[in-house]
């Protein structure tokens, strides 16, 4: 919540209340380059009676008022972990189930004022990543690159903002070993694995 200039507090998410049946949770946000914030809702309750999990994307500008939002029902387990704003849509990070730590990314067009998945990841190195991709942090450049921590491959890699590999970074040779978290400061890379903490310079 943010309080204003005149003392009123503004919800940044609607976390239910006694009149409200869905209860939304926040799970992860953003700041576009027009400090605006992008913050992503769900919500697992009620599966049966809505026949999926509800999913909100709100925008609010720098006084905490929201100007923009959009729900979609999904069928799937599909709970977000990370989300960046890139010029080709939105991109998110979500957990495949409950059951693993199996990830996907999806990109999803911020224009549309419903639902619109325009592309999904389809992995690297030929292998599914609904079947062995692991990620716990993912971030963006100012180039719109998108850097994914590759728990199982042990390793970081580049996506362009098609969700397309590029290259790889970083990985066992570099000390790797079960990278996480990960983000851009300056020219370097920090990436958060197991007890440590590896800084990269970002060539």
């Amino acid at each position: 919540m943010k309080l204003l200039t005149n003392r009123r507090l503004v919800r940044f998410a609607d976390v239910g209340t006694e009149n409200s049946i869905i209860s939304f949770s926040p799970y992860c946000f953003c700041i576009t380059e027009d400090d605006s914030l992008i913050v992503y809702l769900w919500s697992s309750n009620l599966y049966q009676m809505y026949g999926g999990y509800q999913n909100r994307i709100m925008w609010m500008n720098t006084d905490g008022i929201m100007t923009k939002s959009f729900y979609f029902n999904d069928k799937t387990w599909n709970q977000p972990c990370s989300i960046q704003n890139l010029e080709s849509g939105i991109c998110v990070l979500y957990r495949i189930d409950n059951n693993s730590n199996l990830h996907g990314i999806d990109l999803i067009d911020a224009t549309s004022k419903t639902y619109n998945k325009l592309l999904d990841f389809k992995g690297v190195y030929g292998s599914n990543p609904k079947q062995n991709f692991e990620c716990e942090g993912i971030c963006v450049d100012k180039a719109h690159n998108i850097f994914v921590s590759d728990v199982r491959h042990h390793s970081v890699y580049i996506l362009d903002k098609h969700l397309k590999y590029k290259h790889t970074l970083f990985n066992a040779k570099n000390g790797l070993d079960t990278p996480a978290a990960i983000g851009l400061l300056n020219d370097y890379i920090w990436v958060a694995d197991g007890n440590n903490i590896y800084i990269f310079h970002n060539t």
